[in-house]
């Protein structure tokens, strides 16, 4: 009687270990929840394809789509989010410098290039004295801009500018020799009006809003050579080598992310990874 009470608790015994290792293997295998911020517009069926892939890679991946004035900077240094992936590297540098956000860059991700268009030239060599040219008013589009000006011959800037570690403004402008009339605007202005001025500098991810592309539309794009402009995924530095920062880059930089860029969003997009 003993020995077969002794063998029932020692089953009971190995049933409970097993159910206690099957819940842990199960916790162990939960995914990581992260709320990434975007931006509207492309950037929303393209982290769709990223959340599926994360899938793959434990992780749950929430893209948070963040509009108007909301600042994914904002948000992620705050602790609302746990990545963001709307920004390249200047944009992120002026909000650091202006803000004193503690964020770092993980990964890159894409190459939305800035071009311009007109209804009314073919080309920028084609601008007469006195064109009024729209550029972004916000400081790191804005140098985009003027650095295309500069490399088309229409303009120069200060001796010494370096567009990895500054952004360019109309007061760095050094000759202007066609006297050019630069307007600063909003991007989404710009997307929607180009046609009101002579030219206007748009980014793509505005420009493809209003049905814009800069390789079939534009009359002239940003090189895409030794730029600083690449979108990143960013992090807060506390979180840079947390265990999930490798599998959500992974997920970004993945074949079928790369197919999406190169297949839906030629023209608009270019993957820089």
């Amino acid at each position: 009687m003993l020995s077969c009470f002794f063998a029932r608790a020692a089953r009971a015994l190995v049933t409970a270990a097993l159910v206690t290792m099957g819940a842990g293997a199960a916790n162990a295998a939960d995914p990581v929840h992260l709320k990434v911020g975007i931006r509207g517009g492309i950037s929303e069926p393209l982290w769709e394809i990223v959340a599926k892939v994360g899938k793959t890679r434990g992780l749950l991946i929430e893209p948070v789509v963040l509009a108007g004035t909301l600042s994914p900077n904002e948000a992620l240094n705050d602790g609302e989010l746990q990545a963001n992936a709307f920004q390249h590297i200047p944009f992120l540098r002026d909000q650091i410098r202006q803000r004193g956000y503690k964020l770092a860059v993980v990964a890159n991700t894409y190459l939305s290039p800035i071009a311009f268009y007109s209804k009314k030239y073919k080309s920028l060599k084609e601008l007469p004295t006195g064109a009024k040219v729209g550029v972004p008013d916000d400081p790191s589009n804005e140098s985009r801009a003027l650095i295309v000006l500069r490399d088309e011959g229409l303009l120069s800037l200060r001796d010494g500018f370096d567009a990895f570690n500054e952004t360019a403004t109309l007061a760095d402008i050094k000759e202007n020799p066609r006297k050019l009339e630069i307007v600063e605007a909003k991007s989404v202005v710009l997307a929607r009006s180009y046609q009101d001025v002579d030219a206007a500098a748009v980014i793509s991810s505005f420009g493809s809003q209003v049905g814009l592309n800069a390789a079939r539309d534009g009359i002239t794009q940003e090189r895409k050579e030794n730029n600083p402009n690449v979108n990143i995924i960013v992090v807060r530095e506390q979180d840079k080598d947390a265990p999930w920062v490798k599998p959500l880059v992974e997920s970004f930089q993945s074949p079928e992310v790369r197919a999406h860029i190169e297949k839906e969003l030629a023209g608009i997009l270019i993957p820089a990874f």
